[in-house]
């Protein structure tokens, strides 16, 4: 099957002040692109419009194949190790669910190490749909991990992002870095400003793991620059089983 999508292109000499449309771009898509990572998009490069919309669309192919009604996100950090508590408790709660739910609502991961190969790994060992988005980084593409059964190589660092956030219908974050506090907020602003429904959220692990995140959203609360409201956006959960039980008061019946 193949689609087309229309783009007006608009370019801009150096220096002008204004910008007019040069033309149309017609791009092309067929889905056995998405059998193949997408191109590696050089550090510093701006991913181009055919890469964006080629992600775009690959990433709507898996979904309807794979989840249709929607997916759990996992963030978390790509350090993590087995043995670790925040890699075992993300790979207990991704089996869990899927046993109750992966038919639904399958597990979505970034697709590499770490909490990402933890949510795959418990998903896939429960038998369900284990699925991975991944992108390039450094030298070459960071590899879909052997626990994913369906997923895509993204060019756009920001398109995966988005992807992962704006089609889940419930996402569960554990502990992380720069990335993955970019990942809390991209949520939270985007349910936040309406440009997302609003689902279920949930942090996972101790209390004190993640009081200075809450410390600071108060914060932000006192200084007037968010809602009263804001912070509740995020659910805490210290356990696999409390992450289930807000998941599933969070989102529709099935």
């Amino acid at each position: 099957m193949r689609y087309a999508f229309l783009a007006t292109i608009c370019l801009a000499a150096l220096f002008s002040t204004g910008c007019q449309p040069q033309g149309d771009q017609v791009i092309v898509l067929d889905k056995t692109q998405c059998d193949e990572p997408a191109r590696r998009v050089p550090d510093g490069e701006i991913p181009t419009p055919d890469d964006v919309a080629l992600d775009a669309f690959c990433a709507k192919v898996v979904q309807e194949r794979s989840a249709p009604n929607g997916f759990i996100t996992i963030f978390g950090s790509a350090r993590a190790k087995e043995g670790m508590q925040h890699y075992d408790q993300t790979r207990e709660f991704a089996k869990l669910w899927t046993e109750k739910h992966g038919e639904r609502y399958p597990i979505l991961t970034g697709g590499g190490p770490g909490i990402m190969e933890a949510g795959n790994r418990g998903a896939k060992e429960a038998g369900g749909v284990s699925l991975g988005y991944s992108t390039y980084f450094g030298s070459g593409n960071e590899p879909l991990n052997p626990y994913t059964t369906d997923g895509y190589v993204f060019a756009s660092f920001a398109q995966r992002e988005a992807e992962m956030v704006d089609r889940a219908a419930g996402i569960l974050i554990a502990q992380g870095g720069v990335g993955t506090e970019w990942e809390i907020y991209e949520t939270i602003a985007k349910i936040q400003t309406g440009k997302k429904n609003r689902v279920p959220v949930v942090v996972l692990g101790p209390r004190a793991k993640w009081q200075s995140l809450f410390d600071r959203l108060n914060f932000m609360v006192g200084n007037g620059t968010v809602s009263p409201e804001d912070p509740k956006l995020l659910q805490l959960a210290e356990t696999p089983e409390k992450a289930i039980e807000l998941m599933e008061a969070g989102m529709p019946a099935e």
